[in-house]
């Protein structure tokens, strides 16, 4: 064996890549210029693995920002490698920190997509996470969020996460590898070099071993986690539901983590507007078809005996006016089919017939509004149409999807549902327009199929 392939570094990359990377697996990997990221290039490079190389410049450091291009871009070609340099230029009002980080990510995924990559690779590394770990632990992060960063997570590989800083500078030591020392790395401005540069030296003095037991909460957490999925499974109906019953039979402390689990796997971006235990708290009074906002752009409704997650529509779509000539041809909008038909005294429940003489027009179609009604065929008197959703069993999830067709005079003609009713009814119409032995024409609602 040779005296690379015996490195620890070495091995721990080669084990990442067996566990995790597809065979054939084409990488996009950023490279600042450290030790850390040059190290991983040469790693990709021992290893013949398929990368496009991304640098971003910041042009923060003057000089020295462009003595960092101008390293990667060379040693990309001494190694064999495609490099893209990307030049940014901050905005004087945001963060740096957080400013770079968005930016270099959004660079890495545009350029993922642009040539085909399967994955992005980062140089992260162990004591990245224990760095990780610990701000989590400082900020108050629940025990889910203690497990910290993974080697593999959306399409974003790691394979130094079993490696430490210090095994990355001896290994770029070992080899030859040249790298530059970004200064500002240096200054405890922000809170990883804090925590670097300050806490980590005297916990090594007071309590040797702390490492390890920081890294060993990353299994607690993951324990953590495979028990409340135990829980939840217990207590989801389905992918974006859960049992109203079950989860309140819960112990109240179970609830928020359970919440949290089940949240993340409904796969969106969760930045939560108040905290886990004060919705948990919320959904034990909530009534049927009221909701507990989650973030800006989902909430929780109950729909009777279920808790769903459902996702704010903010783009209503846009009424539809749809005159008499328009219907001399079928009309397609919105997954319908509008047509006029002579009346056949044929009706079936995937279709909805209106008597075209008893029509104002033009017609108006458009997403049902609170205080809209209609008054139903067969019924005497009005129906608010949050009402007749409700009494056709259209869950409250989905009730904002439904239509109205309103006449030129103001009134509903017809509420088209947003999916089959349990007797296949597409919608239902006006008492005001229903057809009679002396209808000869009708106006024909279809499903789009």
């Amino acid at each position: 064996m040779s005296k690379f392939e015996s490195s620890p570094v070495a091995k721990a990359f080669q084990k990442s890549v067996k566990n995790y990377l597809p065979d054939s697996s084409t990488l996009i990997t950023g490279v600042s210029g450290g030790p850390d990221s040059m190290a991983l290039m040469y790693l990709l490079h021992r290893f013949e693995l398929d990368t496009v190389i991304v640098h971003c410049n910041y042009q923060m450091r003057g000089e020295d920002s462009e003595k960092d291009q101008r390293l990667v871009e060379k040693m990309s070609a001494f190694w064999g490698f495609e490099c893209v340099a990307v030049r940014l230029e901050k905005e004087s009002s945001s963060n740096f920190q957080e400013w770079a980080r968005e930016r270099r990510y959004e660079v890495f995924f545009d350029l993922k997509r642009e040539f085909d990559a399967d994955f992005v690779t980062t140089a992260h590394h162990q004591d990245d996470q224990i760095e990780t770990i610990l701000q989590r632990i400082l900020r108050g992060s629940g025990i889910s969020a203690w497990r910290g960063i993974k080697p593999m997570e959306n399409q974003l590989f790691r394979p130094l996460m079993e490696v430490s800083k210090s095994e990355i500078m001896k290994f770029a030591e070992e080899f030859n590898i040249p790298y530059r020392i970004d200064n500002s790395n240096e200054e405890s401005t922000y809170a990883r070099n804090f925590l670097r540069h300050n806490w980590f030296p005297e916990l090594q003095n007071f309590f040797p071993g702390w490492r390890d037991n920081i890294l060993k909460l990353s299994a607690r957490a993951t324990e953590f986690e495979l028990m409340t999925d135990e829980v939840l499974k217990s207590v989801k109906t389905n992918n974006r539901s859960l049992s109203r019953s079950d989860f309140l039979n819960l112990p109240a402390p179970i609830r928020p983590p359970v919440l949290y689990r089940f949240l993340e796997a409904v796969d969106f971006d969760f930045a939560a507007s108040s905290t886990l235990k004060n919705i948990a708290e919320k959904l034990t009074e909530l009534q049927s078809g009221k909701a507990v906002q989650l973030s800006d752009n989902h909430q929780i409704i109950r729909d009777r005996d279920l808790f769903t997650v459902q996702k704010l529509k903010n783009d209503r779509k846009a009424p539809v006016e749809i005159s008499l000539d328009d219907l001399k041809q079928i009309k397609k909008i919105y997954g319908l089919h509008l047509q006029i038909e002579k009346f056949t005294d044929d009706f079936t429940p995937e279709t909805l017939s209106m008597d075209l003489s008893k029509i104002a027009f033009p017609i108006t179609i458009r997403q049902w509004e609170e205080g809209d009604s209609i008054r139903p065929l067969g019924m005497g008197g009005t129906q608010l149409i949050s009402d007749h959703l409700t009494n056709r069993k259209i869950s409250s999830a989905r009730k904002s999807e439904a239509f109205v067709i309103e006449s030129f005079d103001g009134n509903i003609c017809a509420v088209i549902f947003p999916h089959h009713t349990s007797d296949d009814q597409l919608g239902t119409i006006s008492e005001q327009v229903r057809c009679s032995s002396e209808t000869e024409k009708v106006l024909v609602i279809r499903n789009q199929t």
